[in-house]
């Protein structure tokens, strides 16, 4: 779509003479010059791509904010234009709201770009309100008894923030005040304000012709994260198990544009970038307007009603496309996974067919599914040499092929479900960082009640204390048991054997079925 100005007459065909036809040449010069530059319209790409980064300090523990996501993407659309002979401003509609647009590259132009300009203001409740100031505007009113509507001119006298004060019928009051349901009506929406958030740039071309543009950017308000649940097989804390594990990748979006049958591939890994704001914040629009001088919040007044919250998530969702396959109890293993790629000493995962990013929302597809990996439940206690945590159970994955698994591990939140006569049981939702291929994984789980360890300080002399470790089981079945202490400067003493691995002492033993063990030890004072 293209747009031009009307043509300008010239200076000897006017009728003014004198200073008034000097200015009319000079508006002219400039309707001219402005006329030069033809308005181009691209209202949505063709194709898009997008590859997702995780938020970079968000811990694995720590869910995905869906309202304010941390992460971001690189955005890759195909768009084709329609460019005229000479100047032209091309407008991108339907960019990412968090777009970043020093980052924005556009190439296939037959010149290159002269300026990039990003509409910030997004047609919102705030931005209509704040537009408004100094404007009349139509006040409607409903009368709660008898239903009936009216409408009385008024203009807005004060910004968004707080009270609302408008002058009407020749005095001055606060919106909301009347105890009358009120609201705003604009007679039109203001000059400068776009339905979408667009990026426009200025080019030129030589002649007429129809191009196939890429325009790639980054853009905030994007994250994902891997999700797993490890249901195991037979009794709980029997040592070697085995375990069936599915693995989910969680795709989010906070930003205001949804990015339809894209291209999605998944960055795993911590690129270094430093925190820069996006330029255009299009999640700060909500209009609260409140009663003055109260702090009572009477919602929010706008043209355009508020999307209704999401539904509650149903107990089972069908698989379409590959993508999940949900009940309470179990996942079932979905047709279609990522495929696995490097991208230097990052991961890159790709998702197999078009996946829609949409907006202000979350979905997830499939990552792996593994059955038959090799657990092994430890009961472990860590602290001090003189001040031991509770123990709670541990499980312990090798990631190698030979215990069945053997592939990257993204960073991700994990369920532990216990296999049950009638259903699964969850046992604990720990997390973990990314681990590589035969790396150690370790998923803590909340204490039990029928392993305990208990410290006790049985002599104190000048330079030596005494402790007593005593571990019980009440289990039918042995288990397996470390003592972790973090290496201090004391001089440890005891006839136990113990090993030195990532920087602590470990004693470890296998206490028998409703049995216990003790483990002796002291510490020598610095002299």
């Amino acid at each position: 779509m293209t747009a031009t100005f009307p043509h300008c007459p010239s200076p000897q065909r006017s009728p003014l003479k004198g200073r008034g036809s000097l200015a009319l040449v000079l508006w002219c010069l400039a309707a001219t010059s402005a006329a030069a530059q033809t308005l181009v319209t691209s209202d949505k790409p063709t194709a898009i791509s997008v590859t997702l980064y995780r938020a970079p300090d968000r811990d694995p523990s720590t869910p995905i904010d869906r309202t304010a996501a941390q992460g971001f993407a690189l955005i890759t659309e195909t768009r084709t234009i329609t460019l005229p002979a000479g100047p032209a401003v091309i407008r991108f509609e339907g960019v990412a709201g968090n777009i970043m647009p020093e980052t924005a590259i556009v190439s296939g132009l037959p010149q290159d770009v002269a300026e990039k300009n990003l509409d910030a203001d997004l047609l919102s409740p705030r931005t209509l309100y704040d537009r408004a100031l100094g404007r009349r505007v139509l006040i409607r009113r409903t009368d709660k008894a008898t239903g009936r509507v009216t409408e009385q001119q008024a203009t807005i006298r004060s910004s968004a923030a707080g009270a609302a004060v408008i002058e009407i019928a020749g005095g001055y009051e606060a919106l909301r005040c009347s105890g009358l349901p009120e609201t705003i009506v604009q007679p039109s929406v203001p000059d400068g304000l776009s339905a979408r958030p667009t990026l426009s740039i200025s080019t030129s071309a030589a002649r007429p012709v129809t191009v196939t543009v890429t325009l790639s950017y980054l853009a905030g308000g994007f994250d994902w994260q891997a999700d797993y649940v490890i249901t195991l097989r037979g009794r709980a804390g029997s040592g070697d198990s085995r375990a069936d594990l599915t693995a989910w990748v969680t795709l989010a979006s906070s930003d205001v544009t949804s990015l339809p049958n894209a291209r999605t591939q998944l960055v795993a890994g911590k690129p270094n970038r430093e925190q820069t704001p996006s330029f255009g914040n299009y999640e700060a629009g909500a209009l609260s307007l409140r009663c003055w001088p109260t702090d009572i919040d009477y919602g929010s007044d706008s043209a355009v009603p508020p999307p209704p919250p999401p539904p509650p998530p149903a107990p089972l969702m069908a698989m379409e496309s590959g993508e999940i396959v949900v009940t309470a109890a179990r996942m079932s293993a979905p047709a279609v996974e990522v495929i696995q790629g490097e991208l230097g000493d990052f991961k890159l995962y790709t998702v197999p067919m078009p996946t829609t990013v949409a907006a202000q929302a979350q979905k997830q597809v499939s990552l792996m599914t593994r059955a038959n990996v090799l657990v092994r439940t430890v009961y472990v206690s860590e602290g001090q040499y003189g001040d031991l945590q509770p123990a709670h159970p541990v499980l312990r994955m090798r990631n190698r092929t030979a215990d069945g698994l053997g592939a990257p591990l993204p960073a991700g939140q994990v369920m532990v479900f216990q296999e049950g006569a009638e259903r699964p049981i969850l046992l604990g939702s720990p997390s973990f960082d990314d681990k590589a291929i035969d790396e150690e994984v370790e998923l803590d789980l909340p204490p039990t009640p029928r392993v305990s360890a208990s410290l006790d300080h049985v002599s104190d002399a000048k330079l030596i204390q005494r402790y007593l470790l005593t571990v019980s089981n009440a289990n039918a079945w042995p288990i397996a048991y470390e003592a972790r202490f973090s290496n201090g400067d004391e001089r440890f003493a005891s006839g136990a054997k113990t090993v030195m691995r990532n920087g602590q002492r470990i004693w470890a033993v296998t206490v028998p079925a409703n049995g216990r063990a003790t483990f002796a030890y002291s510490l020598r004072a610095p002299e």
